[in-house]
C-alpha cells in the first residue's frame, strides 16, 4: 500500500516539528541538536513550496520533492556514521530517523491529487482532501440575498481565513425608506449577486463596520462607483487599507447619517489599538446588525481539530463569544465598551444577525446578553 501525497504532507510538518522540538532539548548532545535543527528547516522549507497537499506555493514538483527527501534523509544517515565523538544511541537514533525517511520516501506517491491554488490551503487539503467541512462552513445557497424580514436580507458566503482555510461570512442588506440598498459588510463581489440585488433596489451605501471587514469593497466600489462608503472609526489610518487604496467617503461617529432615512440607531464599541466595531439596529424590524464582537459558530461548520479550542474559547453556539484576543482588545477600553454593550441590550432587538455563524432569529436580546456577558461582568 503506499503513501498518499495527502498523508505524506502530514508525516512531513509531523516530522518537521518532532526535529525541531528535539533541536530545542537541553538533554541532547548540541551536535545532534544541530543536525536535527537544520534537517526540520530544510524539511520545512521545501515542503511549503511542494505542488502538493501540504504546499503554500507551486514550487517543486513532488517528484523533486521526494528526492530532497532521500537527500535529507541519507545525510542524517552519513552524519550518525559520521560522529563517531558522540554517544552511540545518539548515533543510532540519527540513522534510523534516516532509514525511516528513507522507507517514506521509497512507499510514497508521487501523484498528488491537489495542490496550490485548489481546494482551501494546505490547512484544509491536509485535514480533509475533499474539502467536506470547507464546502460546510457557511449557509448555503451562497451569495444570494435572501429574505429576513420586511426590507431586511442577507448573504451567505465565505472568505478565506488562517494558511488558506475558509469561514463563513454574512453580509446585511437594508432597504432604506427611499428604496436604496446598505450593504453592511460587504462579501465578495460577483456579477449575479449584483444584479440580484438591483432587483430589490439601487445599491447606494456601503458600511465597512470594523478593522476587518473591509477587503472585498474595492470590487464593490468598482461595480457601483456611485454609492457612498462609511467606515468605521479609525478604518481609513490602517496601513493596510491606506495600501490597497481603498476609497473611504465618510467615517461615522455615534450618529447614523441621514442619508440613512432615520430608520437605523448606530452604536460604536470601541476597542484598543485602533478597534472599532459599529453595529446598526434597523428600527422597522428590530434586527441589530453585528460582526466580530459575537461570534456563534456551529461545531460541524469548523474543521474537526479546532472544535474543542473554539468550543473552550466560548465561540461555539450557543455562546457566542468573539476570541479571546478580541475580547481583550475590547476590554483595553471596559468602560466606554460596557456603555456600548448596555446601549445595545437596551434597544431590545428581536433578531441579532452576525457575521460569522448561527445568527439569532429569535430572542435576540436574551442571546445578546448570553454572548456579551465576557464584557457585561467585567
Amino acid at each position: 500500500m503506499r503513501i498518499s501525497t495527502r498523508l505524506h504532507g502530514i508525516i512531513d510538518y509531523a516530522v518537521s516539528l518532532a526535529l525541531a522540538g528535539a533541536a530545542s532539548s537541553r538533554a541532547l548532545p548540541p551536535p545532534v541538536r544541530k543536525v536535527l535543527g537544520t534537517a526540520s528547516a530544510f524539511h520545512t522549507s521545501y515542503s511549503v513550496v511542494t505542488d502538493y497537499e501540504g504546499g503554500a506555493h507551486p514550487g517543486i514538483s513532488m517528484q523533486q520533492h521526494l528526492l530532497l527527501d532521500a537527500l535529507g534523509g541519507a545525510a542524517i544517515c552519513a552524519a550518525g556514521l559520521m560522529m563517531r565523538d558522540q554517544p552511540p544511541k545518539m548515533r543510532a537514533a540519527l540513522i534510523g530517523i534516516g532509514l525511516a525517511e528513507l522507507a517514506v520516501v521509497a512507499a510514497s506517491s508521487a501523484h498528488p491529487r491537489s495542490g496550490p491554488g485548489q481546494g482551501f490551503g494546505p490547512v484544509g487539503r491536509l485535514l480533509d482532501p475533499e474539502a467536506r467541512w470547507a464546502e460546510n462552513t457557511s449557509y448555503p445557497p451562497l451569495d444570494t440575498p435572501k429574505p429576513v424580514d420586511e426590507g431586511v436580507f442577507i448573504v451567505d458566503s465565505q472568505l478565506p481565513g488562517t494558511v488558506g482555510m475558509v469561514i463563513g461570512a454574512r453580509m446585511t442588506v437594508l432597504r432604506l425608506p427611499d428604496g436604496g440598498l446598505l450593504l453592511h459588510s460587504p462579501t465578495r463581489f460577483s456579477h449575479a449577486l449584483k444584479q440580484q440585488l438591483e432587483q430589490i433596489g439601487p445599491i447606494r451605501h456601503f458600511v465597512a463596520p470594523n478593522i476587518a471587514h473591509w477587503t472585498f469593497l474595492r470590487d464593490w466600489q468598482a461595480a457601483c462607483p456611485e454609492a457612498t462608503t462609511w467606515a468605521a472609526p479609525g478604518l481609513r489610518q490602517r496601513r493596510q487599507v491606506r495600501q490597497a487604496g481603498l476609497r473611504l467617503d465618510h467615517d461615522l461617529t455615534g450618529t447614523a447619517p441621514a442619508d440613512w432615512g432615520g430608520t437605523i440607531d448606530l452604536v460604536v464599541v470601541p476597542g484598543g489599538l485602533g478597534f472599532h466595531e459599529t453595529a446598526l439596529f434597523h428600527q422597522p424590524s428590530r434586527s441589530l446588525l453585528l460582526t466580530d464582537i459575537v461570534m456563534n459558530l456551529e461545531e460541524p461548520k469548523v474543521p474537526p481539530l479546532l472544535r474543542p479550542l473554539l468550543r473552550l474559547f466560548g465561540m461555539t453556539a450557543p455562546d457566542g463569544m468573539p476570541p479571546p484576543y478580541l475580547r481583550a482588545v475590547v476590554r483595553m477600553r471596559q468602560q466606554d465598551a460596557l456603555r456600548a454593550a448596555e446601549h445595545l441590550l437596551a434597544l431590545q432587538p428581536e433578531r441579532v444577525i452576525v457575521a460569522h455563524g448561527r445568527w439569532f432569529e429569535r430572542d435576540g436580546t436574551p442571546a445578546l446578553r448570553r454572548s456579551l456577558r465576557w464584557l457585561l461582568r467585567g
